[in-house]
């Protein structure tokens, strides 16, 4: 640990760059971006997560757009919610790519590949996929940032001031209450937003 740590920026890029070729393989973010807050704490573990994400977002859009983009096109199209999704992107763009990256109704990574197969230009695209994963890879890091500090605390815990790990945990409740309270209301806008095929 203390020689990732100690790798400095090199050690950035690595992160990144594994956190985003693991994600196209289906590996769930949210052990990445724990991973990312154990690591390096949690402001540079958040950046270093949503950096990764949206590598791995713009990867997944670019493959199925310029190398699978039949194969694609005929496994979505054995997936209505996918199709309709596609359809609410032509009507509504950025919006329905920030709502689907707020909502955990679909695994993120397939939805990233889906996308490829819509007009939405790739900068787009990767704001509003950026913007819409930081609610959920906040609270991972910040939990993934709290076990790595009562780890390094574990030997000597009893010398840790009380409250600080108090406020910690209240910390923690207040990230999880605002990341479910915006979910909700994200799964929301989205069933409003998707059209239904008949």
């Amino acid at each position: 640990m203390h020689t990732i740590q100690a790798a400095g920026w090199t050690g950035w890029l690595l992160f990144v760059g594994f956190y985003a070729v693991v994600s196209l393989s289906f590996v769930p973010g949210s052990i990445l971006s724990f991973s990312a807050g154990a690591l390096y704490g949690f402001w540079i573990g958040l950046a270093l997560a949503l950096l990764g994400n949206g590598l791995s977002a713009s990867l997944s859009l670019l493959i199925t757009r310029y190398l699978l983009r039949e194969w694609a096109a005929r496994y979505f199209a054995r997936h209505p919610v996918m199709e309709n999704l596609g359809d609410a992107v032509q009507e509504d763009g950025w919006k329905i790519v920030l709502l689907t990256h707020m909502s955990p109704i679909m695994p993120f990574s397939l939805i990233n590949y889906a996308f490829g197969l819509t007009k939405i230009p790739l900068l787009e695209f990767l704001l509003a996929t950026s913007l819409g994963a930081v609610p959920t890879t906040c609270l991972y890091v910040y939990l993934g940032a709290l076990a790595g500090n009562l780890a390094v605390a574990s030997p000597d815990l009893n010398q840790h001031r009380p409250l600080i790990w108090v406020l910690r945990c209240v910390g923690l409740v207040a990230t999880i209450i605002v990341t479910i309270y915006i979910a909700r209301r994200a799964n929301q806008a989205l069933k409003k937003r998707i059209p239904k095929r008949n």
